[in-house]
């Protein structure tokens, strides 16, 4: 399954996720945003953030594959990388 991506190269789904499931202002959101210092996620958030994508996206994050996303575009490229075929 593609994920599509708009044209700031995150797909709606995460867009969704960060947005309902972490509470994040969606104009603050960029491929750019990173997601400690812009978005302000902590430890809970990244725990939170796990268990959304893997129930909205059906994506297998670990906690260290999750850990070295640094931006909201390296957390779309990751989850990409996980979706089958």
């Amino acid at each position: 399954m593609f994920v599509a991506m708009d044209s700031l190269g995150i797909s709606a789904p995460l867009r969704s996720i960060l947005r309902d499931d972490l509470q994040v202002d969606i104009s603050r959101i960029t491929a750019d945003s990173h997601l400690i210092d812009d978005l302000g996620l902590d430890s809970v958030a990244f725990a939170v953030a796990m268990v959304a994508i893997e129930e909205h996206l059906g994506v297998v994050l670990s906690e260290e594959e999750l850990l070295t996303c640094n931006t909201v575009g390296d957390l779309a490229c990751a989850i990409q990388n996980k979706v089958p075929g």
